[in-house]
């Protein structure tokens, strides 16, 4: 199957819906502490750079609309520690 920025739209419209404004995820402790909505967050801008050749970069406006935050560069943090901590820059 391949996505185009149509199929994009809708999985970023029910992203939205499902995750980022749904108070029941963005405050669950279980959720929080495991980092979920941030690793989709960081998948979906991955995705979506992917997909269009540009940054997203607004989940954070979203999950902030019931009083939330999520991070976009979750994963770059992440490799970039990775990398350092193997020695590769």
């Amino acid at each position: 199957m391949k996505i185009n920025e149509q199929k994009l739209n809708e999985i970023k419209s029910y992203l939205i819906e499902k995750i980022f404004r749904n108070p029941d995820i963005m405050f669950s402790d279980e959720m929080m502490e495991n980092d979920i909505p941030e690793i989709i967050c960081g998948l979906f801008e991955y995705l979506h750079i992917s997909i269009t050749g540009e940054s997203y970069d607004y989940m954070f406006h979203w999950a902030n609309k019931c009083g939330s935050w999520v991070e976009t560069d979750f994963f770059d943090k992440i490799i970039e520690e990775r990398m350092k901590q193997k020695g590769d820059e």
